[in-house]
């Protein structure tokens, strides 16, 4: 399996209009996944900028995906389809 790294690295290119089906079902699975932890929103708010996301944002995100991964078979089963 792809490793979280590429999880977020496609999550990076989100955002409103990009048309683009699979990436907004990812962001949405990985979202409600960590619904409840402040990674995703500081994640999201930090790609509208120019200059993207800091790389604690970026680790933090990562280790929280990879951890779910780990942790729940149907996630990363989901996420696989995804990539």
């Amino acid at each position: 399996m792809m490793g979280a790294d590429v999880v977020v690295a496609r999550l990076r290119g989100w955002g409103p209009g990009q048309q683009d089906q699979r990436l907004d079902e990812l962001h949405d699975l990985v979202a409600r996944k960590l619904a409840g932890q402040q990674y995703m929103a500081d994640f999201d708010e930090e790609c509208r900028t120019p200059r993207g996301p800091s790389g604690w944002t970026r680790d933090r995100v990562q280790h929280a995906v990879a951890t779910a991964i780990a942790r729940d078979a149907v996630f990363a089963a989901r996420v696989r389809q995804l990539l």
